[in-house]
């Protein structure tokens, strides 16, 4: 019978040269990344991320939670990994959410669009968005809650979360 580790490591293998296995992936659940999430939210909150990103010491421990926590070998690596892919996954669907016609579904978690003529044009000059056309994001909030910081886009940039603060204390301030 497979161990708890072995189930979570994926069985593809990348050749390298040679034609020799290099190495597994590791895969992830939707309970391990809402773990993952806590984790980076405790750490964050401990000041263990700055302007560049995560210190070692938050991948280390989330990888030492995740690990404890699931009874699996994850890696600093691993975590970094799957953050990587958080962050991008951030940047995709913001920029396709900042465009007409798309809108994002709550309860499906997952991008809505008006017609699909609108969709195939996006996806002509963005080919990384295809992906996202039916792809459900169960931890979209956590993504944000994690990545929306990490995205400036230049001087004074704001997320939708900080325009959305600023136009509250706008109106308050107003009435």
């Amino acid at each position: 019978m497979e161990s708890s580790n072995e189930k979570m490591m994926d069985k593809r293998k990348v050749l390298g040269k040679n034609n020799e296995e290099t190495k597994n992936y590791f895969t992830w659940n939707l309970e391990m990344e809402r773990v993952l999430a806590d984790v980076l939210r405790d750490q964050r909150n401990l000041g263990n991320k700055g302007d560049g990103g995560w210190k070692r010491s938050a991948l280390n421990a989330a990888a030492a939670v995740l690990s404890t926590s699931f009874n699996v070998n994850v890696t600093s690596d691993n975590v970094k990994n799957r953050i990587k892919l958080w962050r991008s996954w951030y940047g995709i669907v913001s920029d396709i959410l900042g465009q007409s016609g798309f809108d994002w579904d709550g309860i499906k978690h997952m991008i809505t669009i008006e017609n699909e003529n609108v969709w195939n044009e996006y996806c002509t000059s963005h080919k990384s968005a295809k992906p996202f056309q039916f792809k459900v994001l169960q931890n979209w909030d956590d993504i944000v809650d994690l990545c929306a910081k990490d995205r400036a886009t230049g001087h004074g940039a704001e997320t939708a979360m900080d325009a959305d603060e600023a136009m509250s204390r706008e109106t308050n301030e107003v009435e």
